[in-house]
């Protein structure tokens, strides 16, 4: 509540407690088995609205390939957000044994203790704590270096995050594809009101990772940006925004 309703942090972490919540209350979904988020897009709805308070979850897509509806209204019922997205159980993979043999296939922690973390202000945190990425990196083709750790990606050094613990999750990534956002475009702020999210891998906790721009559409505010780590591809984000707070 201590961020504004359209915050990707806030929108991401609204997504996953209640597209899980209202699936194990419909049957459709066993909260004793690890998840993953595949794909999610989402619009939020017209300045001013407030924080969700009330909502209405459902069921999308073709027979085989379900899709999850989230719509949410403030206490005025306004609309504050249209979201839908795709997951997967693990139903029968020993989730646990093959993350730790997935974990142990990367290279040994690196010492990333002179990591060069953009300033708060340029990528719209409030503390410099909060900043995942570096300064822009080249010109023709903008990228920047990410960087989230066990302490730096949860409380109590980030007040506003969460996540399972094991890899760097949804909720994290949109920040980072936000804070990115501001560093592309120089804003001192601005207000994303909508974006998709596609997942192909993990994103390993602790190792530095590369977000970088595909396309950028000035007109109409949006940037598309990829997110790789060991060269290879793990997400594609593209978020639209309007300038200002």
């Amino acid at each position: 509540m201590a961020l504004p309703a359209f915050d990707p942090i806030v929108v991401q972490t609204i997504n996953f407690w209640t597209s899980v919540e209202t699936g194990a209350a419909r049957g459709t979904f066993d909260p004793t088995k690890w998840s993953a988020l595949t794909q999610t897009e989402w619009t939020c709805g017209e300045p001013g609205a407030g924080h969700a308070t009330h909502g209405v979850a459902s069921v999308m897509g073709e027979e085989g390939a379900p899709r999850f509806g989230l719509t949410f209204f403030d206490s005025d019922g306004a609309l504050v957000y249209s979201m839908s997205g795709v997951g997967v159980v693990f139903q029968t993979r020993d989730f646990e044994a093959w993350r730790e043999k997935a974990k142990k296939g990367m290279a040994e922690l690196p010492d990333t203790s002179d990591f060069q973390f953009a300033p708060a202000s340029a990528v719209g945190v409030a503390t410099q704590g909060q900043s995942f990425l570096s300064p822009l990196i080249g010109h023709d083709n903008p990228c920047a270096l990410a960087l989230i750790t066990k302490e730096s990606g949860f409380p109590p050094v980030h007040p506003n995050l969460s996540g399972s613990g094991d890899h760097v999750n949804s909720t994290h990534l949109a920040d980072v594809a936000r804070q990115f956002v501001h560093l592309l475009t120089g804003a001192e702020s601005l207000t994303v009101s909508g974006g998709e999210m596609q997942f192909k891998r993990y994103v390993e906790l602790g190792h530095p990772f590369l977000i970088e721009l595909e396309q950028q559409d000035r007109s109409d505010n949006t940037v598309s940006m990829a997110i790789q780590q060991a060269d290879r591809l793990c997400a594609n984000v593209t978020l639209k925004y309007q300038a200002g707070s």
